[in-house]
């Protein structure tokens, strides 16, 4: 085999032409039924070996013969095995890229009973809850669909897995058996052993479809609500004496708590969402309370500094225009004080106005005597 025809393999999905429907479909059909022949004589087929006895019998390319082997592959008409293990397409074509040398069997893949494929078409339609299944007759073609929602379902759960690590989140064992179990089941690379699996596997199947599910709207429809839950509850714990006080709010915070370290908190959002409404709501009070408590505080010690200010002012006979700059700044503080929302503002005003008080203190020193004065503040 040439390496550039094997460079040239394609794989995924195909455009069917005009062409493709006649001429291409013919060849295929001939080069399957060489397939066939020669397993029935043999057991399997070795690919660079049949390769070279149909080019000898047909008037077909290497290459053309190569790429409808990797279809058949790929369609789970075939499969390939390296050392007595089944390998997808793609990683054939990867490992005869480095050595186009490497033996590589084909095998056909052997036909399913047909109760057993019409018991897993009516089993497939109701989890998935397609309206029809009737253009999937052909067992390749079903097994080709199977192998699809398998990916869709790892692909899902990949998506969230990340997020499922992270404290007070859910869904890292479930998403971690989920993707062990399709693991597993895809590696079933004939249409034969995939439909098996979903026969024999059907209670398992049904409760990956169910977490999948479940974990897919968890992170789809209640994200926001949960990280929401997350920041309040560490935010009600700062308040945590002041909460205990009421025993109906604590009694809520602590099934606030519950629900959040719950590994499987599904079925308790609704629940999660009243309760964090009614904890909040008192939370709030207790903040509103505190938050006025510190303001009046930060008034008082305000206005103290103004008193003082004015003393230091008429004690070293400071002129109007010194007057009104020093306190100007501490009557500005005085307004934003009694405006500010929470304890956070009050506290970055009040170092604010003791930093800018020192400062002018030092200044009314500096130019009404000169600098001499070794006065310090208290």
């Amino acid at each position: 085999m040439r390496r550039q025809d094997i460079q040239d393999i394609k794989l995924g999905p195909r455009q069917i032409t005009f062409d493709f429907e006649h001429k291409v479909l013919k060849d295929q059909n001939l080069v399957m039924s060489c397939i066939k022949y020669q397993t029935e004589k043999h057991g399997y087929d070795i690919l660079d070996e049949f390769i070279q006895y149909v080019k000898e019998s047909h008037d077909l390319s290497e290459f053309e013969i190569l790429q409808y082997i990797f279809w058949f592959a790929q369609d789970l008409k075939i499969h390939f095995r390296i050392d007595e293990k089944n390998l997808e397409p793609h990683k054939v074509k990867k490992i005869l890229l480095k050595s186009a040398e490497q033996s590589v069997k084909i095998i056909t893949n052997r036909s399913i009973d047909d109760s057993i494929f019409q018991d897993v078409k009516c089993f497939y339609q109701k989890l998935s809850e397609e309206k029809s299944l009737d253009n999937y007759d052909d067992q390749y073609e079903f097994a080709r669909l199977l192998a699809k929602k398998i990916r869709d379902w790892e692909g899902c759960l990949k998506s969230y897995k990340s997020a499922a690590q992270k404290p007070y989140f859910p869904g890292k064992k479930e998403i971690d058996d989920c993707l062990y179990f399709t693991k597993k089941i895809s590696a079933k690379l004939d249409s034969f052993s995939l439909i098996n699996t979903f026969y024999n596997n059907k209670e398992q199947i049904l409760k990956l479809v169910d977490d999948v599910k479940t974990i897919s709207e968890f992170y789809t429809e209640h994200i926001d609500i949960w990280e929401t839950l997350i920041k309040s509850v560490e935010e009600f714990s700062k308040n945590l004496p002041e909460l205990k006080k009421n025993l109906d709010i604590a009694a809520g915070f602590d099934r606030l708590k519950q629900i959040l370290s719950s590994s499987k908190p599904y079925d308790m959002i609704i629940e999660a969402v009243e309760l964090l409404k009614k904890v909040k709501a008192y939370n709030n009070i207790i903040v509103e309370n505190k938050t006025e408590l510190c303001r009046i505080a930060a008034l008082t010690e305000i206005n103290d500094m103004i008193e003082r200010m004015k003393n230091h002012l008429d004690a070293h006979k400071a002129d109007q225009d010194l007057r009104n700059k020093s306190l100007y700044f501490l009557r500005i503080i005085n307004k934003n004080i009694s405006k500010a929302k929470n304890i956070k503002d009050i506290d970055f005003f009040i170092n604010d106005a003791e930093d800018q008080f020192d400062t002018f203190w030092e200044e009314i020193i500096f130019r009404c005597l000169g600098g001499g004065d070794n006065e310090k503040l208290s």
